[in-house]
């Protein structure tokens, strides 16, 4: 075990192994769809991501086309410059090829085994010994708000904390002055970037800024002594005492990282500025993804408010409010924090960690606004309880210098006391526990007011406190004996964080992933280019798109502006937001008839088997259909559907020759009201006309002749000048042409297309390219070149003999 090498390989060896337990479900039965047990089964990873990854490779199988676009949700969809895609991640490049629900859970737990890995790598840059830097490796790969976020299919949040441990070991390296640290930084940090989802990516590199920041300027007036432990084993790292070296290189790695990710930066940032959220969120909204108070009791056991099929604690969600870190991890952090608070490295982990951990309650603490009003981008993010991912990463590293620690006791002057201490602790928690666990399941009864009654697991805290006395007796006796205390403590860690992770981890079986339904063989047959709305349980956005069904809903947490008010002003229901992301059935007595008129709705797939009996719709089909998933043990539910007609819509693609003016400058609620009012069989609203004055065409359909993600072919006849009006959301980076000839494609109805055409015959061909991709690609071809140059330098000088 000598060689740094072999240890390192030995480490990722072992970390693959705790993999195996902590994900026991999925070992089990590797071809299952690893899933949380909360909503059956239904999460992010079955509600999005196997369709995301799935249409990436369909579009290029039946299309031979790169998916920029996606026509077939929410009015269409841009690909590339939507987060949530993540097409520029490398890892991802493998859905090109194999199917995605047999694939994503593996690449899931992949980024768990290299999330430890990288801590412990991180560790052993710290100068932890083997054992406490495994430890670190396993606490982090197996956090409990890790499982939670797994257990809720956050796969690009998942895969982007993966790289939290190597972008601290660049960013430790760039502080000793490596040439290799500028090259790494950018690297790591582009590819977590690459995963989208970048709100933990911001607030990492925002703590790291201010890190380097305040440190350079501490360094210009406090000369650094060189700082060794007690022991005088565990010494800080060789930091360079040039500050202008460190912003210099943070700073090069920051502009070089832009460029490289430029490619999906700018059509990104062009989203966004388009998006719902282009404006930020209410700081009164951001409390449902906060924590309070009462969270505090899941530091010791992370079930108190109950498991996520059944959470009853602060915030919304489960798998955003869950704060645990584990019992014997936070306890070994606090021993880490204690023992070497006189180490650079641990002060400034515990400073960035207990920031994190106080903005993770929003605004229920009062300094919260103040960061919300006063760091760019801080209000575009709903959930502060994300802050967690990085408070999981400094209890992971705080956690091994606490086991470091420990582990040298057998040097202290003070082993006998340490001893001592330890025994008795040994034999007063274990009655303790024993006595728990058979009287009362190892729960304690608490009650926080006379009619608020619940029970704490304290069998996690008494095994921690066993574990950490057990481990001190051993290490205060001799240098042998002190490995079987590490070995201890690392045992402990993967038992309590594994039995957290098999209680809310299960699979879905891939033989019970529905199938073509009888829903999805009748729209095939009928749609054509008309849409449909559909209740993700009945038609799922997956099915949507395999069988190139245009729904109108679709599951996107950030929705175009212009599909948001055009919903508003189409549904007035209270639940529209839930509704147009296919949660819940649409109120079509209270909907705009026009408006589903405009949006070229054929068809309405409702969840019910009452008649429904409305004006200008009738029942053309209705049955059952089992659930799209079934969790493994479960029976598959059937679900009831009526499939009503709407026997007039306007068709996807027609021809109108009146306008009407609408500014998008006008406040919401007008632009609402507005479209509202609409009459689209005799008007199109438009900012300006831009058809000469006399004859317009009248209404009249018009033939698509071509359609596929990034394009459209369509047939116009006009008698007299007009628009093409097509019911797909408006977007920039479409184009028309009328042969060799450039049209305008302008926001009609404020949310749709309108190309001008003259009178004749026409084929217009609409294309689309990502606004800000062209450029993008170049700018990162350029950086990319640059990051090679500077990659072959640095391994050259490592390469040169070092003058003595």
């Amino acid at each position: 075990m000598k060689s740094r090498l072999f240890q390192n390989v030995i480490a990722a060896l072992i970390l693959l192994i705790v993999s195996g337990v902590c994900f026991q479900a999925l070992v089990s039965h590797p071809a299952d769809v690893l899933v949380g047990v909360q909503n059956q089964g239904y999460n992010d990873t079955t509600n999005q991501f196997i369709g995301f990854k799935d249409y990436q490779r369909e579009c290029i199988q039946q299309f031979n086309q790169f998916p920029y676009w996606n026509p077939w949700s929410l009015l269409g969809m841009p690909w590339v410059g939507n987060p949530q895609a993540s097409l520029f991640y490398p890892i991802n490049w493998i859905f090109f090829f194999l199917n995605a629900a047999s694939t994503i859970s593996w690449v899931l737990v992949l980024h768990h085994w290299w999330a430890g890995w990288g801590a412990y790598l991180l560790g052993r840059m710290y100068r932890l010994n083997f054992f406490s830097a495994l430890l670190s490796g396993i606490v982090f790969l197996a956090a409990p708000y890790f499982v939670a976020k797994t257990g809720e299919g956050h796969f690009t949040s998942v895969t982007q904390i993966a790289w939290f441990p190597w972008i601290l070991y660049a960013y430790e390296l760039l502080r000793t002055g490596s040439k290799k640290a500028v090259p790494f930084l950018v690297v790591v940090i582009s590819l977590a970037f690459f995963c989208g989802h970048v709100q933990e990516l911001y607030y990492l590199l925002l703590f790291l800024t201010a890190a380097i920041v305040i440190e350079s300027i501490l360094e210009l007036f406090f000369k650094k002594k060189p700082i060794e432990s007690e022991q005088g084993a565990v010494t800080e790292l060789e930091e360079t005492s040039r500050p202008g070296l460190w912003i210099k290189g943070w700073l090069t790695a920051g502009l070089l990282t832009a460029g490289l990710v430029a490619i999906d930066l700018i059509p990104v940032f062009i989203y966004t500025k388009q998006a719902v959220r282009s404006s930020g969120i209410d700081l009164a909204s951001l409390s449902a993804g906060s924590l309070n108070a009462a969270s505090l009791l899941q530091l010791i056991d992370p079930f108190v408010w109950g498991k996520p099929d059944q959470y009853t604690g602060p915030g919304t969600f489960y798998w955003e409010a869950i704060c645990s870190f584990g019992c014997l991890p936070l306890l070994l952090a606090i021993v880490g924090v204690l023992s070497s608070f006189h180490q650079r490295i641990v002060i400034r982990l515990t400073l960035i960690g207990l920031i994190a951990f106080l903005l993770a309650f929003g605004p229920e603490l009062p300094f919260y606004k103040l960061f919300y009003q006063l760091i760019p981008g801080a209000s575009m993010f709903r959930i502060p309880g994300r802050q967690l991912w990085i408070c999981t990463l400094v209890v992971a590293m705080l956690a091994g210098f606490g086991s470091q620690w420990i582990s040298l006791l057998y040097q202290n002057s003070k082993g006998r006391t340490m001893r001592l201490l330890a025994g008795i602790a040994v034999v007063a928690a274990l009655p303790i526990l024993i006595y728990l666990i058979f009287k009362s399941a190892g729960s304690l009864k608490v009650s926080l007011a006379p009619d608020k009654l619940f029970n704490i697991q304290a069998g996690y805290l008494l095994t921690a406190l066993l574990g950490i006395s057990i481990a001190i007796f051993l290490t205060s006796l001799s240098r042998k004996a002190a490995f079987g205390g590490l070995v201890i403590l690392c045992l402990i860690c993967t038992g309590e964080l594994s039995i957290y992770s098999n209680h809310i981890l299960c699979t879905i079986p891939q033989s019970s992933i529905r199938g073509e339904t009888e829903i999805v063989q009748f729209l095939k047959n009928n749609l054509g280019e008309h849409r449909v709305l559909a209740d993700q349980h009945l038609l799922s956005d997956r099915e949507a798109w395999k069988n190139q069904l245009l729904k109108v809903q679709g599951y996107e947490p950030v929705p175009l502006v212009r599909l948001g008010l055009l919903a508003a002003a189409t549904f007035d229901q209270p639940n529209a937001a839930r509704m147009m992301a296919g949660f819940d059935s649409p109120q079509l007595e209270t909907a705009e008839p026009q408006l589903l008129d405009l949006m070229s709705i054929k068809y309405a797939v409702l969840r019910t088997s009452e008649p429904v009996k409305l004006e200008g719709w009738k029942t053309v089909l209705q049955g059952q259909v089992p659930a799209e998933y079934t969790l493994r043990g479960s029976k598959p539910r059937q679900i009831p559907f009526q499939i009503i007609e709407n026997q007039n819509p306007l068709p996807r693609a027609y021809l109108v020759g009146q306008t009407r003016a609408l500014q998008d400058e006008e406040s919401s609620k007008k632009i609402v009201a507005v479209i509202s009012k609409v009459k689209p069989r005799d008007e199109v609203l438009l900012r300006q006309d831009v058809l000469p004055k006399g004859d317009r065409q009248a209404f009249q359909p018009a033939s698509i002749l071509e359609n596929s993600p990034n394009s459209l072919s369509l047939q116009a006849d006009l008698d007299a000048p007009g628009y093409l009006v097509l019911s797909d959301i408006y977007y920039p980076g479409w184009t028309a042409r009328l042969g060799q000839q450039e049209l305008p494609v302008l926001p009609a109805d404020f949310s749709l297309r309108a190309i001008p055409l003259p009178p004749g015959q026409h084929q217009v061909q609409l294309s689309f390219v990502p606004p800000g991709f062209q450029i993008g690609r170049v700018i990162s071809l350029t950086a990319l070149a640059i990051l090679c140059i500077l990659l072959v330098k640095a391994f050259r000088s490592d390469s040169k003999p070092q003058a003595e």
